[in-house]
């Protein structure tokens, strides 16, 4: 994200990759507990209980464990339902932070780019794809990146985050993208009937990786300024996908059509109409001012991005007096 802002606003510094491990690699990482198990209950507000545990990677047998997890992984757990699940008995050391410590409120639920939670159900495809230990001859090939482009077309959003995110976090595969790859990827992000989580991460993709996501990405990016919903509030589920899009557009240097990026300057999210008054000041500078004055004349504008805009309107101002 930092390297993203710095992009956003202007700053000369290069997209470096960050470092995520592949979904898969971390649900086998040595301070990983993997497994398959029922469950039961919550005998705890934040606490799950499984039983019937199958440990296949990083821990001792055990017919039960109790993880805790959070808001998410809780909606998800269904009583008497068959999970592939990992979690972490261990943490880093508060005073040395090399060294690994137990955990003082227990295991905790795994949350990694793509299993964000850890918890998956059990289906027979879910169980050779997760609970088999990561080889290169299985996941380097031609035939795990076929699984995971047709993956994004799986109807279960968990998994459409977790190939995303092999796409996004595994090199071997990014690689192997071709024009049809990249093609029908470009066509994954504007679906809104598909997880936003995963169209957030290919997008991040197309704008870190563009050796292997290709060229094309700036109409995409435009047409998601047209199409997606703008939020009245902050902490939406869309906005990741809409940061990386405004940065896509500045690393490309592309301008849309102005009406494109206005609504997004009193979307709930100060952040977001920050970035689209930078666009707006770079196609149409003299229309800035007038559109800060109009947006917050709206009663129902955020506090938060009114806010803002009072700050950013006074900056322009003393801008426009000092070049005076």
């Amino acid at each position: 994200m930092v390297v993203l802002a710095a992009l956003l606003f202007g700053l000369p510094v290069a997209l470096a990759a960050p470092v995520v491990p592949p979904p898969i690699d971390a649900l086998w990482d040595r301070d990983t507990v993997l497994a398959e198990a029922t469950f039961a209950d919550r005998p705890e507000p934040d606490i799950l209980r499984f039983i019937d545990v199958r440990v296949v990677h990083g821990g001792e047998a055990r017919t039960e464990v109790r993880v805790r997890a959070d808001g998410h992984a809780i909606a998800l757990a269904k009583p008497g339902v068959r999970y592939v699940l990992a979690w972490q008995e261990t943490q880093r050391s508060p005073s040395t932070k090399k060294l690994r410590v137990m955990r003082p409120d227990g295991p905790q639920l795994l949350v990694s780019e793509g299993v964000s939670p850890a918890l998956l159900e059990a289906r027979e495809e879910t169980r050779e794809l997760l609970l088999q230990a990561p080889s290169a001859e299985r996941l380097n090939g031609r035939e795990h990146l076929r699984r995971s482009m047709a993956g994004l077309r799986s109807d279960d959003p968990q998994m459409q985050s977790l190939f995303a995110a092999e796409l996004f976090a595994r090199s071997s595969l990014r690689q192997q993208l071709g024009a049809s790859e990249q093609r029908r990827l470009r066509a994954f992000v504007l679906r809104t009937d598909r997880t936003v989580v995963a169209r957030s991460t290919v997008l991040e993709a197309a704008l870190i990786f563009p050796v292997h996501y290709g060229d094309g990405w700036a109409p995409v990016a435009a047409q998601l300024l047209a199409r997606e919903s703008v939020p009245t509030a902050p902490g939406q589920a869309n906005e990741g996908l809409m940061w990386t899009a405004f940065g896509i557009l500045q690393r490309d240097g592309v301008e849309v059509p102005l009406e494109h990026l206005v609504r997004w300057v009193g979307c709930g999210n100060g952040a977001l109409s920050e970035l689209a008054l930078h666009a707006i000041r770079r196609q149409a500078p003299e229309r800035e001012l007038p559109l800060i004055e109009q947006t917050l004349a709206e009663p129902s504008l955020a506090a938060g991005t009114r806010e803002f805009l009072l700050d950013h309107r006074r900056r322009l101002l003393a801008m426009t007096t000092n070049q005076g």
